[in-house]
């Protein structure tokens, strides 16, 4: 992956002040906002809701990213946009459960593919693994991603280029914290069981790769603050409190045990104002507590979108 190494100042300020921690890890995230695009777009589907192309578009770091645009059917353009995006392991085809919601509000629908994920899978890479300055890099390379993706829909004559919002599910609302906390062009993100604090994340979620990283621990004798100073550049506490003044939807479950609920305690108290908290039980025979009800869950969105965006 053609990615710069971190700055050394990313390892060594984790422990200030969020302010200024974020002001000094905000060039990781720099990129050439003028760059050309390069993108490609073909049909691929259309229902009576709305019409699905396939983009890629170039970002930096010579990567190349797949994505999903959706375009309502009804309406007229130019239309709001929500990024939306998946959950570790997912794809960007896993986050259509949004996109009927969002074309019968005549609101378009963007996802792309995360670094390693979907189209952009590569053997033997994970964007959470062991190879911790690695998972940092692929995370901050996927902020940027995003950011590119804004830059593509700002250039779209059928999208309201002030009116793109952002959905993010599990890691997608991790990243999501970073991601609307770096650009402030997005509007009104809503961050779905997503949490903050990479130390809490690592040592208590009972996610795959948050278990294979504490037996990693046990077996280097490394501690978690050393994965924690690495992950400074990608602290989801570091950056959320930028949104602000813009609204931000937390949505969380009561007893996640992916992405525990100190972890969403700690994201919500770094938030600025304005911020609304939404807490769920989890669905009945679902173990994790991580999947929440989806259709109290989209009616909660459409409300915020149609507040937000419309």
């Amino acid at each position: 992956m053609k990615l710069k190494a971190l700055p050394i100042i990313a390892l060594l300020v984790l422990f200030t002040a969020p302010s200024a921690c974020a002001d000094a890890l905000l060039d990781a995230y720099a990129y050439d906002a003028f760059a050309p695009l390069n993108p490609s777009v073909r049909q691929v589907s259309q229902n009576r809701d709305f019409t699905q192309f396939h983009v890629e578009y170039d970002s930096a770091n010579s990567e190349r990213v797949p994505a999903l645009l959706n375009l309502p059917t009804g309406g007229k353009a130019p239309y709001p946009c929500v990024i939306a995006q998946h959950g570790y392991s997912s794809r960007k085809e896993d986050n259509l459960i949004f996109a009927l919601a969002l074309a019968r509000l005549n609101i378009c629908m963007f996802a792309i593919d995360a670094q390693y994920h979907g189209e952009r899978a590569q053997p033997g890479k994970d964007i959470f693994s062991t190879d911790i300055e690695d998972d940092a890099r692929a995370l901050i390379q996927t902020v940027i991603d995003l950011r590119r993706a804004v830059d593509y829909l700002q250039s779209r004559p059928d999208v309201k280029p002030d009116r793109i919002g952002y959905i993010g599910v599990s890691m997608g609302g991790i990243i999501g914290s970073l991601f609307s906390g770096v650009e402030q062009r997005v509007q009104a993100p809503i961050l779905v069981v997503g949490g903050g604090g990479w130390r809490t994340l690592i040592s208590y979620s009972q996610i795959g790769p948050a278990i294979s990283m504490r037996n990693h621990l046990a077996k280097t004798g490394m501690d978690v603050d050393a994965i924690a100073d690495t992950f400074a550049a990608v602290e989801p506490l570091n950056f959320i409190w930028r949104v602000a003044p813009r609204p931000v939807l937390f949505i969380n479950g009561k007893r996640d045990t992916l992405v525990p609920p100190e972890a969403n305690r700690l994201l919500h108290r770094a938030a600025a104002e304005p911020k609304t908290i939404v807490w769920f039980d989890g669905i009945e025979g679902e173990p994790t507590g991580h999947i929440p009800p989806i259709t109290d869950i989209l009616e909660i969105c459409k409300d915020w979108w149609q507040k937000y965006l419309l």
